[in-house]
């Protein structure tokens, strides 16, 4: 798994003139890039500019907290970021080939959220009682909490039929979905109460990919929960995107679910509550917004 574990939070010593390190520098360099394709990719289409316009987004709110953002995830990071620039080039050049109609520009563009890395959590920061970084911090959470978000993949599951129940007698993954956000917005318990969210967003993503295992068209064995997304990604996948998403999805799963895990007997801070809460929301929306839908087996 590359760089996906998460560090157990601790107070930082170091001094608060943090300089920046040649990796850090080229990924700098690498997310101003990728902002700079999306914006040519907003001139040319409307049909996909809210997509777009949250890889610029994304790109100004990551290039605030660089600085701060723990080395160990620079790598995991670069892959994303290398995979997000590789997604709006395609864009790019599709339109530059022709005019993509609005129906064929939403259904061929694909492009993963960069917020399912595990950087994007209160732990993966150093010197974080710096004003700067708290400002920054701020601005990122409430745009990864965005209803947009929420709204998008509420359409995705009910595209793909999750919001009816896949097992008879259980939830559906749409009420999982709900559960958890409502538990974060109203905690029904005093004592750990974010056992009443991260597990129900982890039991509504556990049922989705045991769906979409049944829905390949060609049934593997997966040994684990890496293989699984790799699987799904592999065979369900939109032809424009690259393998690299898949590839990094598969790890921040694997991540994300064992982070999960974790809290099932501890309390945590409400924002760190909140920044898993949407790292999980933004791996669904990557992971169904980047498959196929005419490729399920009926």
């Amino acid at each position: 798994m590359k760089n996906s574990r998460i560090a157990k939070p601790k107070k930082k010593t170091e001094s608060s003139e943090i300089s920046p390190n040649p990796m850090q520098q080229e990924l700098a360099g690498l997310i101003e890039e990728t902002k700079e394709k999306a914006k040519e990719a907003k001139q040319n289409t409307q049909t996909i500019g809210k997509k777009i316009q949250s890889v610029i987004d994304e790109a100004d709110l990551t290039l605030a907290l660089l600085a701060n953002i723990d080395p160990q995830y620079y790598e995991g990071l670069k892959d994303i970021w290398n995979s997000t620039y590789d997604q709006v080039s395609r864009i790019n050049a599709n339109l530059g080939q022709t005019m993509l109609s609005t129906t064929s520009a939403s259904s061929t563009a694909s492009i993963s959220s960069t917020i399912i890395s595990g950087a994007y959590i209160n732990d993966g920061f150093r010197n974080v009682d710096e004003p700067e970084f708290k400002s920054a911090w701020v601005k990122f959470v409430f745009f990864a909490n965005r209803p947009e978000l929420r709204n998008e993949v509420t359409q995705l599951f009910k595209e793909y039929g999750f919001d009816k129940p896949q097992v008879v007698g259980d939830k559906s993954p749409l009420e999982h979905f709900e559960i958890a956000h409502e538990g974060f917005q109203n905690p029904i318990i005093e004592s750990n109460p974010v056992s009443t969210s991260l597990i129900p967003m982890r039991e509504c993503i556990n049922s989705i990919i045991a769906s979409l295992l049944k829905m390949r068209p060609t049934q593997e064995v997966t040994k684990n929960e890496r293989a699984k997304i790799m699987s799904i990604g592999m065979q369900l996948k939109k032809d424009t995107l690259p393998q690299a998403a898949i590839d990094e999805l598969a790890d921040e799963w694997y991540s994300i679910n064992n982070d999960f895990s974790n809290f099932k007997k501890k309390d945590v801070e409400r924002t760190d509550w909140l920044a898993r809460l949407n790292r999980g929301t933004s791996f669904l929306y990557s992971l169904l917004n980047g498959l196929d839908s005419t490729k399920l087996r009926k």
